[in-house]
């Protein structure tokens, strides 16, 4: 773990830094107006959180990227939340309720934490890679990175316009298997449930990339 914490100093103290940047924003805001309209995006924050502390979890105990009968489950419950650090840029849509007064400032709030929810998810997705490195042929790898985006995609798809969530896995998994059955039964009927999913997988993905490559964050 220590060794973990040393390696990714750089990066555990951008995202502290983004953290409150974030948070300074939000109180900024909730001082000027006295509304805590916004609040739910700090929900939103932990939930993107979730994936980043799982990966960061299995790379710090290393004998569990040897174990197929953990890392199989323990990748599942990841693919889970992972929609949950992309889908903070669906909520810009909370710009069409701004006042005129304010839209400059819920432009810039919602825009962060956006940006900053991506960034999570380019973290948690490279730490992945390099854990299912153990695991997979590196022929097979780009697939599926590829599979992840979509599936992101598809997740942000089914929580932002069907308001699924990723508890309802648990909660309610007859009726969210029968929706999800429904759309790749009948693309065409629900076009825009594939619009939406390889948008976002478009999108996310070469956020991804452009991050990778820029080398703002490395292995």
């Amino acid at each position: 773990m220590k060794h973990l914490i040393i390696s990714k100093i750089n990066e555990l103290s951008t995202l502290f830094i983004g953290f409150l940047f974030c948070g300074l924003l939000l109180t900024m805001r909730i001082k000027i107006t006295g509304s805590f309209h916004y609040l739910f995006l700090v929900w939103n924050l932990f939930l993107a959180f979730i994936p980043y502390g799982i990966t960061f979890m299995v790379r710090s105990q290393k004998k569990w990227t040897y174990k197929s009968w953990m890392l199989l489950p323990i990748f599942s419950f990841w693919l889970v939340f992972l929609p949950n650090t992309p889908y903070l840029i669906t909520d810009l849509q909370h710009l069409q309720h701004a006042s005129q007064k304010m839209v400059w400032y819920d432009t810039l709030l919602l825009f962060s934490f956006a940006a900053y929810g991506l960034f999570i998810m380019t973290l948690t997705i490279q730490d992945m890679q390099i854990i299912l490195s153990k695991k997979i042929a590196n022929k097979w790898s780009l697939l599926v990175l590829i599979s992840i985006f979509v599936l992101c995609g598809f997740g942000i798809y089914l929580g932002r316009f069907l308001r699924w969530n990723s508890w309802d896995i648990i909660q309610n998994p007859l009726a969210l298997i029968e929706d999800i059955i429904m759309r790749i039964r009948h693309p065409f009927t629900y076009a825009k449930t594939w619009i939406v999913t390889f948008g976002y997988a478009a999108i996310t993905g070469l956020f991804y990339h452009v991050i990778r490559f820029s080398n703002l964050v490395k292995e």
